[in-house]
């Protein structure tokens, strides 16, 4: 807590709060929910299906609910909470294994994967729910551990994947049929997200938009040096080598094929290269230090120490030494961050000339939360993060992998440079309400007249947003329709005209007429 509070008190936004930032998408999918928007949805476009786990973002929006806080606050909460947690399940997890001593070494070696914490983010969670499915694993509870290990699935499935597959292994290697049970079980938890995906996703297998040329840059020599464990934990890592080839036993099993399973995945890309499928292997070693930590407690349980002085003075060593250098390596990581610095501003201070504050304030206030806004993707992502409104299109890299991004994209472009004609077809393919023109906007494209289309009604300096004329729209085919509402009030009001007008020229009417006025009634 000493460690981390400084750097989560002085933070002005959120870290990652910038165009392009992963923090956007996180904020829009929990702010969705928190607005009661169906979390099976994505968040970003309002169609099925979601394509991220929600069980992050869930807990984010519950928080802000309960504490009668903001989506940005819940998150730094979160964050702040996460980082304390995590101390508290390894040294728990260890404990129950192996011991206090493990515990406490667990605990405090812990505290060297702090910078894991500088972005709010759902893979977070994964270290948490991986220890915890590592201890009932291997304490054979067997739902238990199923339960955990789905719940992990539900926060960031690609870097809980390994483990989902660790009891397969495990089997492989032992031919104990029980413990398959918990990938099972986790299979059930996480159904109702795979059904979503398979019951509307335009492609089942994940499209992934390569924004920093993965498949070029993540050679062999990368992946193995990805695989390597923190040379602070080498010497407890030979230890548990030592410790494992003495006992053979069973937690030690669980915990190396853990490791072989994720050596495995991460260097599997490279044996299907040659057949032309491409597989992004980097989340799967998310949970490898929390194993490598592990093992590192499983190798220091085997040291037994009798003397008092030097128990002492190596949990001195733990308690005190590792701490400060844990608190030397946050803040380094920190400093070396080249996108942390942002979030010691305000969102005015960093984005001036955008407006972004203004004009989702004026959002919040004036639309209602389905309302969908079209505009650059570079605005959409902002907005969507801080309106909860969906958007037309967003940024490449930060779309449904499940949906086709690209088409969206072009029908945006479309929406600023085509006629009047095309305009309308793609407000009424994707239903938009609102247009924002903003600097990304009229930097991108040279946009014709959208009055054929859109009034407007709200302006700050170089923005503008434009409410979709509601009463005439084109159909796909471009002809004239008009607004349902204002159909029927003029099909009343024809049928009001034509019965007084024919009611005149009836004679049973001017019958009535004559028998009313003989009574005195006006």
């Amino acid at each position: 807590m000493l460690i981390t509070l400084p750097y989560f008190l002085t933070r002005k936004t959120l870290p990652g709060y910038i165009i392009g930032g992963d923090t956007l998408v996180h904020a829009a999918i929990a702010r969705g929910i928190y607005l009661g928007r169906n979390p099976f949805l994505d968040q970003t476009y309002n169609v099925y299906p979601s394509w991220y786990p929600f069980l992050y973002h869930l807990i984010v929006a519950v928080t802000s609910k309960v504490f009668q806080i903001s989506i940005e606050g819940a998150m730094l909460l979160l964050q702040a909470t996460l980082a304390i947690l995590g101390c508290i399940v390894f040294f728990y997890v260890a404990k129950n294994l192996w011991g206090s001593t493990a515990g406490i070494m667990a605990m405090a070696f812990s505290l060297m994967f702090l910078p894991f914490h500088r972005y709010p983010n759902p893979k977070e969670l994964i270290p948490i729910f991986g220890a915890l499915f590592i201890l009932y694993f291997v304490k054979e509870r067997w739902v238990l551990s199923g339960i955990i290990l789905g719940l992990g699935l539900w926060s960031h499935y690609a870097s809980m994947f390994p483990l989902f597959v660790l009891p397969l292994t495990v089997y492989i290697f032992t031919r104990r049929k029980e413990v398959i049970t918990p990938l099972l079980i986790s299979t059930i938890v996480f159904l109702p997200f795979a059904i979503n995906i398979i019951s509307h996703a335009d492609h089942i297998i994940p499209k992934v938009e390569d924004i920093y040329a993965f498949w070029k840059t993540d050679t062999l020599e990368k992946k193995l040096l990805s695989l390597l464990p923190p040379i602070y934990l080498v010497p407890f890592l030979l230890l548990s080598l030592y410790k494992f080839y003495k006992r053979r036993d069973y937690e030690g099993t669980v915990l190396f094929l853990s490791v072989v399973t994720i050596w495995g995945l991460r260097l599997l890309p490279e044996s299907l290269k040659p057949f032309g499928i491409q597989i992004w292997s980097t989340r799967f070693t998310v949970p490898l230090p929390t194993i490598y930590l592990l093992l590192s407690a499983y190798g220091i349980s085997e040291i037994k120490i009798t003397s008092k002085d030097i128990k002492t003075i190596f949990l001195g060593i733990l308690l005190f030494l590792i701490p400060i250098a844990s608190a030397l390596n946050f803040w380094e990581a920190i400093k070396r961050d080249p996108f942390i610095w942002v979030s010691e501003f305000e969102l005015k201070e960093y984005f001036p000339e955008e407006h972004f504050i203004e004009v989702s304030e004026w959002i919040k206030a004036n639309t209602e939360r389905d309302n969908l806004i079209a505009t650059s993707e570079e605005a959409g992502m902002m907005i969507n993060a801080l309106t909860g409104r969906p958007i037309m299109a967003t940024l490449y890299g930060h779309g449904n992998t499940f949906l086709d991004n690209e088409i969206r994209r072009k029908d945006l472009e479309l929406l600023f440079t085509a006629d009047c004609k095309e305009k309308a077809k793609i407000i009424s393919k994707y239903k938009i309400k609102y247009i924002v023109l903003d600097t990304f906007v009229y930097k991108r494209w040279e946009v014709k007249d959208m009055s054929c289309i859109a009034e407007p009604v709200y302006k700050v300096e170089n923005v503008t947003i434009l409410r979709v004329n509601l009463n005439i729209t084109y159909t796909n085919k471009g002809e004239i329709r008009m607004n349902k509402k204002l159909f029927w009030l003029l099909l009343i009001a024809f049928v009001v005209n034509f019965s007084v007008i024919y009611g005149r020229k009836n004679p049973c009417w001017r019958k009535w007429r004559r028998y009313d006025n003989s009574h005195g009634h006006d």
